[in-house]
């Protein structure tokens, strides 16, 4: 089990520990379909993990939707970097470093969410395992700067 794994992993269940204050039922099929990708992240055999990769990018991108019609644009934003982080990887774009340099944006709303959670607790289950995966992505970049 990788430290990327653990990681998401706390976030996901931190998330699940907040699925009780998540109100829209949109919101609530969106942290369900992130756990469920997440899950299905640990069959790393093609289809079953690639599938669960695609779903994952994909759930962002309708996380990112609906923060952009109600008007959530520091969520917005953290959905945002998730998706592109998926299809940048799943596609193996240049300038890949660049992306994962830039997951310091997506933390720093992440960080200022936190600041101000009473206002944002109906997404902040989903913005919490986003986030979580915005960091190992961070990390990724830290750990090829060490070594």
């Amino acid at each position: 089990m990788t430290q990327t794994k653990i990681i998401i992993g706390i976030g996901v269940l931190i998330g699940l520990l907040l699925y009780k204050k998540t109100k829209p039922n949109i919101l609530k099929g969106i942290l369900i379909g992130l756990t469920l990708c997440y899950a299905g992240g640990y069959f790393m055999e093609f289809p079953i993990g690639t599938v669960a990769f695609i779903s994952f990018g994909i759930v962002a991108l309708v996380f990112t939707v609906w923060c952009g019609l109600n008007n959530r644009w520091f969520s917005l934003i953290i959905g945002l970097f998730t998706f592109l982080s998926s299809i940048w990887s799943l596609f193996d774009y240049q300038f890949w470093n660049l992306l994962q340099f830039l997951m310091i944006i997506p933390l720093a709303c992440y960080i200022w969410i936190l600041s101000r959670w009473r206002k944002h607790i109906n997404e902040l289950s989903v913005l919490t395992v986003l986030a979580s995966f915005e960091f190992t992505e961070f990390l990724i970049l830290l750990g090829t700067w060490i070594k």
